[in-house]
This record gives C-alpha cells, structure tokens and sequence, in this order.
C-alpha cells in the first residue's frame, strides 16, 4: 500500500486528487490544521509521524497582485513552506511532488507553447516565489516531480480566491450582467480533475522523476475561455473583448503563457475538459 500525504487537501486540485484515488493508495490528508509547511519543525515532525512514501504538495499563495504588497507572505508559503517540506522529504526518504504555475515565464511571445525545456524567467513576486519554490525542490530533494498547471479550474474552487473564472463568468452570465474579458492574455486552462488524473499517473510510476507540464492542450485567450463557458452552459452574455491595459493590476501577468510537455505528457483539447466541467455542475 504506497501512502500519499497531501497538503492543501481542501482545494480545487486537492479535492479531484482525493476524489480520483487509484487502487491501492492509503491518503494522508493533511490540512493546515495539522500541517503549517511554514513551520520548519512541524514540517519535519508531522511528515516523520505520518511516514508518507510520496507528499503531494497542493497547499499555495495564489493571490497574484496581493503578493505584490506582501512578498513575504507569498514567500513564506510558496519558497520557505516548500523548502520545508523539501528538507522533511529528504530526511524521510519521501519523494515529494511540488505543482507549479505557468507564470513562472515571461510571456516574451513565443511561436508554440512553453514546455519543460523552456527557460523560466518570472515577471511578479507570486511567479518568482513560486520559481523559488521549484529551485528548492530541485536542489533539496533527490525523487522529486514538478508539475506546472495553468489557469486552474474545479468544482471546489480556489479557496484563495473566492472561487474560479468559470464560476464567476456563469454567475455574471446568469444575472445577465455585461462582461469585459481580456482578450490579449493567452494560456491553457486546466480542468483540475484532468491535472489531477497525470498526477496519479506519475505517482503510480509511470514517468521517471522531474519537471512535467501538465496542463490541458491547447491555447486561449481569457476572452474566448469566457465565450466558450457561456456557450457550453447554453447560456447568452454580453461579453465584450478588451486588452489587457483596460485594467490597472499591481502584478504584471505574462501575455503568452500556454504549456504543453516535451516529456510524454498528452492532455485532452481545454475545449473538451471545460465541457465535461460544465455538465458535472449543471
């Protein structure tokens, strides 16, 4: 029996880990009451007491323009919090696997999407904290995966968020409120429970350690993401295309984010992931 803990359990790509548990997999969930990765000590004791063969490490700082006014707090959570559980994997003989975004590039626009081999080079405290992240995983743990998703979406919603862009583009949708959606930001919306579905895969032993993107194929822009929710909830929305300036953020977002994997990993189209979303919540 191969024992799995999993920090930030209660989360959108937690909730589908836990919910699509293969066969002969003990889970170890273990929330934040139990587990503060901040805390270098509880870090080591808890993961020593538990005794997991692999930590999935979901637990993240994800509020974007906050961390440009409390780097510390993203920091604490998505560098020292992982260089702890890092260093309690290490010790433990676990493997531990970290997930990654795709903002830890620059969006410097590039002809295809950026795969495992493509150089990182974040533009905001929340992408440079959680490149931090990833250095700390590669240099302090021998069996480790990390796994970089984008635009992240599931039925439990994004704890630090208040919820996800589907869920507040058919909210808008069904009050009949008008929307205006950047259209000059591209990405690969990832369906949590399709993340969720790699990440066994490479927990159960199919790919050899390292860094992986997992996210679903293809490219959109946040515009045409929003289209595409209204359209496959058979919804009508006055959704409106503007560019990115239209708003004043404190974090600069990379314009040209999309990923696809150049190790194995084949992910089904966003299109058929965000439908299969749409009819579980309906």
């Amino acid at each position: 029996m191969l024992k799995v803990a999993i920090t930030g359990p209660a989360g959108q790509l937690g909730t589908e880990l836990i919910s699509s548990k293969p066969e002969g997999i003990e889970l170890i969930p273990l929330g934040r009451s139990r587990l503060d990765i901040t805390l270098p000590g509880q870090a080591e004791s808890v993961i020593a007491g538990a005794g997991p063969d692999i930590i999935i490490n979901t637990a993240a700082y994800v509020r974007v323009d906050d961390a440009e006014d409390d780097a510390e707090a993203a920091f604490k959570v998505n560098a020292l919090g992982v260089k702890n559980l890092a260093m309690a994997a290490q010790k433990n003989g676990a493997v531990l696997m970290h997930i990654s975004t795709d903002y830890v590039f620059d969006g410097d626009k590039k002809p295809s999407p950026y795969n495992e081999d493509d150089v990182a080079n974040p533009l905001n405290t929340y992408g440079i904290s959680k490149y931090a992240g990833e250095l700390y995983v590669a240099n302090f743990t021998g069996s480790h995966y990390i796994v970089r998703l984008a635009g992240l979406y599931g039925r439990a919603g994004a704890s630090g968020k208040g919820g996800n862009f589907v869920y507040t583009i058919l909210g808008k949708a069904k009050k009949g409120e008008p929307m205006k959606i950047v259209d000059d930001i591209h990405m690969s919306p990832t369906y949590a429970a399709d993340a969720a579905k790699e990440i066994w895969r490479l927990v159960t032993g199919e790919r050899p350690f390292g860094l992986y993107h997992a996210a679903n194929g293809g490219v959109c822009s946040w515009y045409e993401f929003a289209v595409k929710i209204v359209e496959l909830a058979g919804l009508k929305a006055d959704i409106t295309p503007v560019s990115h300036t239209a708003y004043k953020t404190k974090a600069r977002r990379p314009l040209w984010s999309p990923l696809e994997s150049a190790r194995g990993i084949r992910t089904r189209d966003w299109e058929d992931a965000l439908k299969d979303f749409i009819g579980s919540i309906s």
